[in-house]
């Protein structure tokens, strides 16, 4: 069936990458060279970079992670155009303004266009239809986001969502989450030129890859999660005075458990009643099982993801709704 040819073209996709990602993520003097054999591997791309954390600060200097993507894309040779949201969008999921609400839109320096209070999946629709009006872009890539995106979390996700809303388009699309440990926050910002470069080279694979120009299959994109892991310790800060690459890299699926929960604690009136109450997330604290992306994160490895744009089923549920009609 059509399903199961698209699903072992998606898992196809992400172990055919791999090759590219053994090299050292935070060292960016390893780079994945194009192959001279396959025509226009090299061309360069025309990249639309969005994020859901917006492009903050003078020069996006708020938001440093969008920035060093930015930069190692357009250092690789490709043509970037930035159009992100204009406030933070954190958690926003897919989440798009109606037709009877506004956008206000800034193009604070060129090839960078903010739109405020838009959405992640907004910028990629208003860059569809007034920075890219004659023809698409080669690709949208979004991120790099402070915080794995994986599980079912991604459902929440901006990031992952502003990615699945250009596969809705039919435009190649990847979506960029860096994980740190909880106590070594900071790493990520230590992580962010490594982890950059580390996503040019895997697009320049996908470069390499490519027989009929298409850098994915049709309605497949992938959803890459890299961790941060801390170096050893420096005696004189008591914090890690390097970062680490991933272990390696894993072709993965998607965690099926719950991701979070939230408790939600009065702050006025009584439990279950009506008055203001406070939200305090909770993390699960179960163990994601082996091959999925939030247990290879977890391990320190770079998971690869497939994210498909019609959310198809497997045979066995077919069958089974077929047994109901």
């Amino acid at each position: 069936m059509k399903t199961s040819r698209k699903r072992v073209a998606s898992s196809a996709l992400a172990v055919a990458v791999l090759g590219a990602v053994g090299v050292g993520v935070h060292s960016s003097a390893a780079v994945a060279k194009p192959a001279k054999d396959v025509p226009g591997s090299a061309r360069p791309l025309n990249i639309l970079l969005t994020n859901d954390d917006g492009w903050l600060g003078a020069g996006g200097s708020s938001t440093p992670l969008i920035v060093a993507l930015r930069d190692a894309l357009r250092a690789a040779g490709h043509h970037v155009v930035v159009v992100a949201p204009g406030t933070d969008q954190s958690g926003q999921g897919g989440r798009v303004t109606r037709s009877s609400q506004q956008l206000t839109v800034a193009n604070p320096e060129p090839d960078v266009w903010t739109v405020t209070p838009g959405s992640p999946s907004d910028s990629v629709y208003f860059a569809f239809d007034e920075i890219f009006p004659g023809s698409k872009p080669d690709l949208v890539v979004s991120g790099m986001n402070p915080g794995v995106n994986a599980g079912q979390a991604i459902s929440h996700s901006g990031t992952v969502n502003a990615a699945t809303t250009a596969l809705e388009f039919g435009v190649p699309a990847m979506a960029v989450s860096l994980e740190a440990p909880a106590t070594w926050r900071e790493g990520t910002t230590a992580a962010a030129k490594g982890s950059a470069d580390y996503i040019a080279d895997l697009i320049s694979r996908l470069q390499d890859r490519t027989r009929d120009g298409k850098l994915m299959p049709q309605g497949v994109g992938l959803n890459v999660n890299l961790p941060v892991r801390p170096g050893p310790i420096d005696p004189a800060t008591g914090k890690p005075g390097s970062v680490l690459p991933p272990k390696g890299a894993k072709a993965t699926t998607l965690d099926t458990g719950l991701a979070i929960n939230f408790d939600y604690q009065p702050v006025s009136g009584q439990t279950s009643g009506p008055g203001i109450y406070s939200v305090v997330p909770k993390l699960s604290q179960t163990r994601a099982p082996q091959g999925t992306d939030v247990r290879t994160v977890e391990d320190g490895y770079a998971s690869l993801t497939p994210l498909e744009a019609d959310r198809d089923v497997d045979n066995a549920t077919e069958r089974w709704l077929r047994t109901i009609l």
